[in-house]
Order: structure tokens, then C-alpha cells, then sequence
């Protein structure tokens, strides 16, 4: 795998580790039949990510990449908000 390849894996496991902690964030929003398909996806998305730690060793290169993606995140919360 060369470096550019390697940085596309860590970008996309690190963007599924943001989404992982969105799903979070929304987490009892939901009702009925939608929080049971809800429910379904946070469990997937818990599962995943547990895969991914592993599969990385807990990559410093992943959570550096996840850090920024979260605080991008956290911009953009702030500025839909104002």
C-alpha cells in the first residue's frame, strides 16, 4: 500500500468514527419503528468502530485525523447555529 492509498484509509476510518459519534450524539431522538432501525445502525456503527481500533492498533495517525475532523464538526454546529 503506498502513502497515498494508506491516507485515504485513515481519512475514511477516521470520517466513520465521527459519524459513529454523531449517531451518538442523536442518540434518543428517535421513535417507534425509526429508533428500532436507529438502534440497529448505532449498534453496526459501534461494532465497526471497535473493528477498526483493533485493526489499527488505536493508530495515532487515525485519531489525529478524527480530532480534526471532530473539531471541523463543532465549526460547522456552531456557525448552522448563529
Amino acid at each position: 500500500m503506498n502513502k497515498e492509498q494508506a491516507t485515504e484509509i485513515n481519512l475514511l476510518l477516521a470520517t466513520f468514527r465521527c459519524f459513529n459519534e454523531q449517531l451518538y450524539n442523536i442518540k434518543g431522538s428517535h421513535k417507534g419503528i425509526l429508533k428500532q432501525k436507529f438502534n440497529r445502525l448505532i449498534n453496526v456503527s459501534r461494532q465497526y468502530e471497535n473493528e477498526i481500533v483493533k485493526m489499527t492498533n488505536d493508530s495515532k495517525d487515525i485519531e489525529n485525523i478524527y480530532d480534526h475532523l471532530m473539531e471541523i464538526l463543532i465549526l460547522v454546529k456552531k456557525q448552522v447555529n448563529e
